[in-house]
């Protein structure tokens, strides 16, 4: 049953091509016939294929045709010559006006366009999916740190909590940071490599950089090469051009860069399982800290949120940071379940 199954599909696909052959060939479609005609062609590569194989069908039975019935007519009317003769009588009988050659003539454009057509939607379903960038989003787990090779062959570091949508194609390589923190170690390819986070675009010109998506700013850290930051969307400014080495963080409502004065090593403590942190706000220190362990630090108002810290501790230690912060006296503590509540005195 399964093998028959197949057969009678095809048959009954090669009846509507035959059928849309027929009616392109009668004349010009009508609005409805032709939305329909390429409704039914859309439908499936089957479609065009066998609409492809009537119009071959035809021209081999046209070819196979040794003498069409106008052409007999028209011998018919020219009187016999001599193999020897050279001069055709001025007054033979005429010759009948090509009309009926003009006629057919107009149709088969119309044929060469169809075929055209089916031509072109072949070629675009089987290039589309080559021509368009192919999306992929890859996500690091809560506590989770990952690392992916993406298709051209560039290395990825996810942080944990973080979200990064893939998007390579042809012409280009485009990535968005949705949440968290990624290193990218960028293969060398003629297409240009994009990294948008926000309203912000970072360019790679062949480089290793850091991007972390924070609260209130995004922070780029470039290891090797050099890299541009723009404005995305209508209006591009270019922000800043950064060399290796260079640490900033862009407002995100400003716009603003701030240079900052980080060491490549504690910007990457992070691969380590490490939080490092040089003059941050206690907020970030905590999301952080956060996107690592089940107990979460939450900082109930302004003063302590916008409080500056430093320091270096294992990302899992949460019992560290809140000695770290008993310590400070301008927080107070308190610990409930799974939940570090800190705020300011």
């Amino acid at each position: 049953m399964n093998q028959q199954e197949p057969a009678a599909m095809d048959d009954e696909v090669a009846e509507q091509a035959a059928h849309w052959f027929l009616c392109n060939r009668e004349g010009d479609l009508s609005a409805a016939q032709r939305a329909g005609f390429m409704a039914w062609m859309k439908g499936s590569p089957e479609h065009v294929r066998a609409y492809l194989h009537a119009l071959h069908l035809h021209r081999q039975v046209g070819a196979a045709m040794s003498v069409h019935p106008q052409e007999q007519a028209s011998r018919a009317v020219l009187p016999m010559l001599p193999a020897t003769a050279k001069v055709v009588p001025l007054f033979a009988a005429p010759v009948p006006a090509p009309r009926a050659v003009v006629a057919t003539r107009t149709r088969r454009p119309l044929w060469r366009r169809v075929a055209a057509v089916a031509c072109g939607l072949l070629l675009v379903a089987g290039l589309l999916p080559w021509l368009m960038p192919r999306e992929q989003m890859l996500v690091a787990g809560h506590g989770q740190l990952r690392e992916v090779l993406l298709a051209d062959q560039t290395q990825v570091r996810l942080n944990a909590d973080s979200r990064l949508r893939v998007k390579i194609g042809w012409f280009s390589r485009r990535v968005e940071l949705l949440q968290g923190e990624a290193t990218f170690d960028i293969a060398a390819d003629r297409r240009p490599f994009q990294v948008r986070v926000g309203d912000l675009q970072i360019r790679d010109i062949g480089t290793v950089f850091d991007v972390s998506r924070r609260l209130q700013s995004t922070r780029i850290g470039v290891v090797s090469g050099e890299v541009e930051v723009w404005t995305a969307g209508d209006g591009q400014r270019r922000l800043a051009q950064l060399p290796a080495g260079r640490v900033v963080q862009v407002d995100h409502l400003s716009h603003a860069v701030q240079p900052l004065e980080i060491p490549m090593s504690m910007l990457l403590d992070w691969q380590q399982r490490r939080v490092s942190f040089r003059d941050e706000r206690l907020d970030e220190v905590a999301a952080a800290f956060n996107r690592h362990n089940q107990v979460q630090v939450r900082v109930t108002d302004d003063v302590a949120r916008a409080a500056r810290l430093s320091g270096s501790l294992e990302a899992h230690r949460v019992a560290a940071l809140q000695a770290f912060l008993q310590r400070d006296a301008r927080f107070v503590i308190r610990r409930e379940q799974d939940t570090v509540w800190v705020s300011s005195r």
